[in-house]
């Protein structure tokens, strides 16, 4: 068929089925998902009025699970009184010396008077030796236990200016966070 060939009235017959399957095309395309997105945003909104009254917060259940995610991620944080410092240098010089990476350790001042924002400590050790060691040494004290856990991390690219043992070597500053264990 010719549209040009056509006269107005065969055009005019044509226009309401083609109007037609074009409304079609569109209900398929557009309308019909944006028609189900309302029905489902009606249905979340009455849900979402019902359960306003029970609050996830105050759920047993959920109170107990969370309770169990913050007693393990402060597990990981816990170390022995007093003996702290001494596991760490031995746990971070033993995994030193194993990469071939020579250590620096420095004792953090103990506070004189104990209150409750002394119960955190913080430790930081220095680490010289090659990139890829160091790269090595921090995914492994990172899965260390007993010394605490690791809140920053700095890597410092090779000096000239440094003692000649440490010359042309990678500094690696890891910090660490531990929590005493309490006294029941």
């Amino acid at each position: 068929m010719d549209l040009r060939k056509m006269s107005y009235r065969q055009k005019d017959r044509m226009l309401l089925p083609a109007l037609g399957v074009l409304l079609l095309l569109c209900w398929f395309m557009a309308f019909g998902k944006t028609y189900q997105a309302i029905c489902l945003n009606r249905e979340m909104k009455q849900l979402g009025q019902q359960t306003e009254s029970h609050d996830l917060s105050f759920n047993p259940q959920y109170s107990q699970r969370k309770l169990k995610a913050l007693e393990r991620i402060l597990a990981g944080y816990k170390v022995k009184e007093g003996q702290w410092s001494d596991q760490l240098w031995l746990k971070s010089s033993s995994c030193a010396a194993a990469l071939n990476v020579l250590v620096d350790y420095k004792l953090s001042g103990i506070p004189l008077e104990k209150d409750t924002l002394s119960a955190g400590q913080n430790q930081s050790v220095y680490f010289y030796g090659t990139y890829l060691p160091l790269v090595k040494l921090m995914d492994t004290l990172e899965r260390s236990s007993g010394i605490g856990r690791i809140s920053a991390i700095q890597i410092i690219a090779p000096r000239k200016d440094l003692v000649s043992q440490r010359k042309d070597k990678c500094v690696l500053r890891v910090d660490f966070k531990a929590l005493e264990k309490l006294k029941q």
